[in-house]
C-alpha cells in the first residue's frame, strides 16, 4: 500500500501541471498504482485532505474592519473577487456588522450572508453569460402584479426586454447581497459594547442588505431591500407574498411601507454611534432580476423595461 508522503507526491505533482495538458485523473491513477486497491486508498486520503482544508477555512476567523476593507476596495466585476467574497460570507464563524441605529431609535446590525434574495425572473431571455443569483439586479421602474397593492403609472408588471443596450444607471442598478438586516430586541440602552451586542437578542426584519456596485466594479452605496420570497416553514418552500402585510420596519410609528431604501454611502459608514435614515426609500414593490455580464466583463441586469 503506497504511503502518505507517496499520495502528496502524487498530489503535488498533479498541482504543479499545466491543466489544459495534465493527463486526466483517471489515467494518472491508473498509470502510477495499476492496483484498483492502492488507487481507491489515495482517493480516500486525498478526500480527507480536502475536507481537512475545507473546514480549516470554514473556521478561519475575520475580523469586521477586515470584511468592511474587502467589501470597500474589491472590484465586483471581478470573478474571482466575488467567490473570495461569498467564500467569506458563507463561513461557519463570520463577523456580524453594526449598521447604527434608525431616527426611532431602533439598532440594526447585518449578520453576512451571500444568498438570501431570489429574482422575479429565474430563467431570462438572454444570449449572455449570467452571474450566480448571490449578484441581482433592481428595476424600480416595474411593479410585480402581486401582491395586490395599488399600481404605480405606466409602470408594468415584468420587465420583458433584454438588457442589450445596457441601459446602466436607468430606473435600477446592480448589487451583491452581503447579508440579513436584524434589529436589536432588548432595551438600547443596554447595548454598550460588542459583547452585549454579542450577547443580546435580535430578531430578523425580513430585509437584506446589499451593496450597489458601478459599472466600473465599485461599490457605489449601501441598501436595503424587502424579502418578497420569504421561506414558509411548514411548505420548506419559498413562496411571494401575496398580500399588502410587507414592507414594515420594527417600531417605526409612520406605518410607512418599504421595498428598497438606502442606508449608507459606503459600508465604512456603518457603525453603532451613527443615527441613520432609510434614505431613497420606494413604497411599492420592485421587481429583482438576475445579471449577466457584457463583453466588456461589466455586469448589468439582464432585463429592463
Amino acid at each position: 500500500m503506497p504511503t502518505d508522503a507517496e499520495f502528496q507526491a502524487f498530489w503535488d505533482e498533479r498541482l504543479a501541471q499545466n491543466r489544459a495538458t495534465r493527463p486526466k485523473l483517471g489515467d494518472a491513477l491508473r498509470e502510477r498504482w495499476p492496483v484498483k486497491a492502492d488507487r481507491m486508498a489515495y482517493c480516500d486520503w486525498s478526500d480527507a485532505i480536502a475536507d481537512k482544508r475545507l473546514n480549516e477555512r470554514e473556521m478561519t476567523n475575520i475580523s469586521p474592519e477586515e470584511l468592511t476593507e474587502m467589501l470597500t476596495t474589491m472590484n465586483f466585476n471581478n470573478d474571482i473577487s466575488r467567490g473570495k467574497l461569498v467564500n467569506i460570507l458563507e463561513r461557519s464563524v463570520v463577523p456580524w456588522l453594526p449598521v447604527g441605529r434608525d431616527r426611532a431609535g431602533t439598532i440594526y446590525r447585518i449578520v453576512p450572508g451571500a444568498w438570501g434574495l431570489l429574482p422575479d425572473q429565474q430563467d431570462p431571455k438572454t444570449n449572455r453569460e449570467l452571474v450566480s443569483m448571490n449578484v441581482l439586479g433592481v428595476n424600480t421602474n416595474v411593479q410585480p402584479k402581486i401582491p395586490s397593492r395599488s399600481r404605480k403609472a405606466n409602470f408594468s408588471e415584468e420587465s420583458t426586454r433584454s438588457n442589450e443596450s445596457d441601459d446602466y444607471e436607468h430606473a435600477g442598478f446592480v448589487f451583491h447581497q452581503i447579508g440579513n438586516l436584524e434589529y436589536w430586541a432588548d432595551n438600547p440602552e443596554d447595548l454598550r459594547s460588542y459583547k452585549d451586542a454579542a450577547e443580546g437578542t435580535w430578531f430578523p426584519t425580513q430585509f437584506h442588505a446589499v451593496v450597489r456596485f458601478g459599472r466600473n466594479g465599485a461599490a457605489n452605496g449601501v441598501y436595503v431591500i424587502y424579502d418578497f420570497y420569504p421561506e414558509d416553514e411548514y411548505l420548506e418552500e419559498r413562496r411571494r407574498i401575496d398580500d399588502d402585510d410587507w414592507g414594515y420596519l420594527p417600531r417605526d410609528l409612520t406605518d410607512q411601507q418599504i421595498a428598497l431604501a438606502k442606508i449608507a454611502d459606503k459600508i465604512t459608514d456603518l457603525k453603532f454611534s451613527r443615527t441613520f435614515d432609510f434614505a431613497e426609500a420606494l413604497d411599492y414593490p420592485v421587481e429583482l432580476v438576475r445579471a449577466i455580464k457584457t463583453p466588456e466583463n461589466a455586469i448589468i441586469r439582464a432585463t429592463v423595461a
